[in-house]
């Protein structure tokens, strides 16, 4: 299962995409405020707060691995700048773990784009 979503409008400096789920991790690429993505999974890391359009603040530790398009490997972007229209965790439940499905397709470097070792969470 995935969800398509979008980075909010005003993340006007663009939303980094990472090798992992924290601000520790390295940057992939930057992702321009109200670009189109698939959330394919989520992974545990650095809380994270943002501020929606509508003035709502998301507060989340979820990192959703993101996808531009079918040929993109992916990265982890920090939740609260996606708007999926609800919360992750809850859209994609617990098999939506990026840990989950990585042992459950037998696919250890799912969701890594960045070939560390061990995979990120």
């Amino acid at each position: 299962m995935s969800i398509t979503g979008f980075i909010w409008s005003n993340a006007t400096d663009g939303v980094r995409r990472r090798c992992g789920p924290g601000a520790s991790f390295g940057v992939i690429d930057t992702l321009e405020a109200s670009q189109s993505v698939t959330v394919l999974c989520f992974s545990r890391g650095d809380t994270e707060s943002f501020t929606a359009p509508d003035g709502k603040t998301y507060t989340s530790n979820a990192w959703d691995f993101v996808v531009t398009s079918d040929s993109d490997a992916g990265g982890y972007v920090a939740d609260v700048f996606v708007n999926t229209g609800g919360d992750i965790t809850q859209q994609l439940g617990a098999g939506g773990s990026c840990i989950v499905l990585r042992r459950e397709n037998g696919q250890p470097n799912f969701a890594n784009p960045c070939n560390l070792n061990p995979p990120p969470g």
